[in-house]
């Protein structure tokens, strides 16, 4: 995977009063910029700026933000020119980079939720009792 790491440089999480009843939770990951960049021992390489967020709406608001970069190393001038000529990143390497940028925000999400005691952003699995 050219997905090499991942980093936060942002998390901001907001309850905006007494939350009660039913909520709706909107996970939204998206890239916001791409630039190409030496990284260390890898050699060149892209960073690519993304924003998370996960918005509950409701009886009541919270939303939970977190930005970062992703650093990718592979074909970094065709990553580099789709972004150029379409703002957007070519198919296969954006199913790598959501996919990074879901794993670990979602689990810092789902930790920071609990802090505001909020349902986490994606339902997490229950065990039932045998029938």
């Amino acid at each position: 995977m050219p997905v090499v790491g991942i980093s936060i440089t942002s998390v901001k999480a907001v309850r905006d009063r007494e939350i009660s009843g039913a909520l709706k939770v909107n996970n939204n990951a998206e890239v916001k910029g791409v630039e190409e960049r030496e990284l260390g021992a890898l050699g060149k390489g892209a960073a690519i700026g993304f924003e998370f967020s996960s918005k509950y709406s409701g009886n009541g608001k919270a939303e939970i933000s977190i930005t970062g970069e992703v650093y990718f190393i592979g074909d970094v001038p065709k990553l580099l020119k789709t972004w150029k000529k379409e703002g957007k990143l070519p198919k296969d390497v954006n199913v790598d980079v959501i996919n990074a940028i879901l794993r670990k925000c979602l689990v810092k999400a789902i930790s920071l939720s609990e802090e505001l005691q909020l349902p986490p952003p994606v339902p997490l699995p229950l065990m039932v009792p045998p029938e």
